[in-house]
């Protein structure tokens, strides 16, 4: 059987500024990474930097929140990481998860804001899982 890779985001609003972060899995496991992410919105679009500290790569990302989904694409490549494979996503749909993950909770409970970021206080949940 092989395991499944995936994309999940965490994201908080504070007016029009955005900060979250994410974790990312190729199939079978074979690489994973994790991130921050910074940003700002214009109604329901967001342009966000999001940097991966596996290769320290810096992609730039519209997201567009359309229902429970956020339509996430990579846009631009604001700096090239290093010979290592970047493993956030570049094209997908993410769906908005029902329930407030662990990270999300804890930083909630602790207060923190965009101003404390890379620490999310109150946030909205997405993720897309790849089938392997």
């Amino acid at each position: 059987m092989l395991d499944c890779g995936g994309f999940n985001i965490t994201l908080v609003q504070d007016g029009e500024r955005i900060c979250g972060d994410f974790g990312g899995a190729l199939v079978n496991l074979r690489q994973t990474d994790e991130g921050t992410i910074v940003g700002t919105s214009v109604g329901t679009t967001a342009i966000l930097a999001v940097e991966g500290m596996r290769n320290q790569s810096i992609v730039l990302v519209r997201a567009t929140l359309r229902g429970n989904s956020l339509h996430w694409r990579s846009i631009d490549e604001i700096k090239r990481g290093g010979s290592d494979i970047d493993v956030i996503a570049s094209d997908n749909v993410l769906i908005r998860k029902r329930r407030t993950p662990p990270s999300a909770k804890h930083r909630l409970e602790a207060g923190q804001t965009c101003d404390s970021h890379p620490m999310v206080n109150r946030g909205q949940a997405y993720g897309i899982q790849r089938l392997g």
